[in-house]
């Protein structure tokens, strides 16, 4: 039996590797941050056309919202895991602040705070989901506290909401000074001293 003959697909074969453009596309906007960098110059570094950008992610609004959700796995998961510990308060604290503060071998600072920072560079899926990325920290804080409060391990007349709110004011400052290449020790002993409304005495 004959096979039937195969169909020829219209247009070009697709090359794009949308992860490897992804990483690339991220570790563009880690370190020079997004008001730097042009859709141009996004296309040059990660090597793809502009049709291409458009055809695989809608435009650069699509391709930062996948490099968002690619960060949220990859750096931001850490912090979740750490938050959700069941160990002191201080200990974690502690461990999070000295975390952040580390050369990863990373950009400076944190990419999230970056497009926090820059609204106007974001476009709407951007836009929506860093403010869900933004929201679900807020609320892992709050947990956090939550627990340390009923163990009685944290200033109890800091309400779980106001504490969640001081947490991401501080370790954002934390990661802004990183980025702007202030001593870690330094950054260290102020988030130290930062955070020490919120821990018993």
């Amino acid at each position: 039996m004959t096979q039937p003959p195969q169909r020829k697909t219209r247009g070009r074969p697709k090359k794009l590797d949308r992860q490897r453009t992804v990483e690339l596309a991220m570790e563009s906007y880690w370190r020079d941050g997004l008001n730097t960098l042009s859709v141009n110059e996004i296309c040059r570094r990660t090597e793809i056309s502009k049709p291409g950008l458009y055809r695989e992610f809608g435009g650069e609004d699509g391709l930062m919202e996948a490099v968002l959700n690619h960060y949220r796995e990859v750096v931001v998961g850490e912090i979740f895991s750490m938050l959700s510990a069941d160990r002191p308060f201080a200990e974690v604290l502690k461990e999070l602040v000295s975390w952040i503060t580390q050369d990863h071998g990373t950009p400076a600072g944190c990419l999230f705070v970056k497009m926090r920072s820059s609204p106007s560079r974001l476009g709407p899926a951007t836009t929506a989901r860093v403010e869900t990325l933004r929201d679900e920290m807020r609320g892992a804080y709050k947990a956090w506290y939550q627990r340390a409060r009923a163990r009685n391990e944290v200033n109890t007349t800091v309400s779980p909401n106001l504490a969640a709110y001081y947490l991401d004011t501080q370790l954002t400052t934390v990661l802004v000074q990183m980025a702007a290449g202030e001593p870690p020790d330094l950054v260290r002993a102020q988030a130290q001293l930062a955070f020490a409304s919120l821990l018993l005495v």
